[in-house]
């Protein structure tokens, strides 16, 4: 019981420490509500643009693909499936659960800041998007899906050549979408970085729902 204590005051000052690491992306929703972009972003865009490489191209294109039409559940329905079937009834209903909150909030926030996507007059777009530009849905849901699914291999898959591919995988699709999105045209920089920002914030909170609980689930079985 007294290490079960530990572990729940442990998570709730991790909790309130990444908490206090999205202040400055809430200012940044403020100041991207100002105006259609912000000082930079053109510039950034730009510059990631001048590497027109088919490569490069087709990679930026691979990476956000599971982020379209719907694919992202699609992914998460098939993981939480493969996580019902090692009995992992917590985990899959926790990763679909996180993958709904960072759509909810990122579709929220754009209906708020309603910054409009950046215009095909000022930098190549590959796809037009009906909906608003910040913050990044994309950055948000592979933050929430990815992230979380990270979080779950890297805490409960024994050390092998496997969980460390799909590590390097998942780190990849996340470092990646951002980069991906801005090359692409689809957003710009400042709307990213507030993509992995909240996305951040919707983790924090997965992760500390998800092992309240676990230690719940302990202490039922316990009883």
């Amino acid at each position: 019981m007294a290490v079960e204590t530990r572990r729940e005051e442990s998570n709730e000052t991790s909790l309130r420490r990444r908490l206090n690491r999205i202040m400055p992306f809430l200012a940044l929703s403020a100041v991207a509500a100002m105006g259609a972009y912000l000082t930079g972003d053109l510039r950034i865009t730009q510059f990631l643009q001048r590497f027109n490489d088919p490569y490069i191209h087709g990679l930026m294109v691979a990476v956000s693909w599971s982020g379209y039409q719907g694919r992202q559940w699609i992914v998460a329905l098939c993981v939480a499936a493969l996580l019902l079937r090692f009995r992992l009834r917590i985990e899959a209903a926790c990763l679909l659960i996180s993958l709904g909150a960072g759509v909810l909030l990122s579709n929220f926030i754009k209906l708020i800041v309603a910054r409009p996507r950046p215009s095909p007059d000022l930098v190549d777009v590959y796809l037009t998007h009906p909906t608003w530009s910040f913050p990044s849905g994309h950055v948000v849901t592979y933050m929430t899906l990815y992230g979380f699914l990270f979080y779950l291999v890297y805490t409960l898959m024994r050390r092998s050549a496997l969980r460390s591919a799909v590590l390097v995988l998942l780190g990849a699709l996340i470092g990646l979408v951002g980069l991906s999105r801005v090359y692409l045209g689809a957003h710009w920089a400042s709307d990213t970085l507030a993509g992995y920002g909240f996305g951040l914030l919707c983790l924090a909170l997965m992760i500390h729902l998800y092992w309240r609980l676990k230690i719940r689930g302990i202490s039922g079985g316990e009883g």
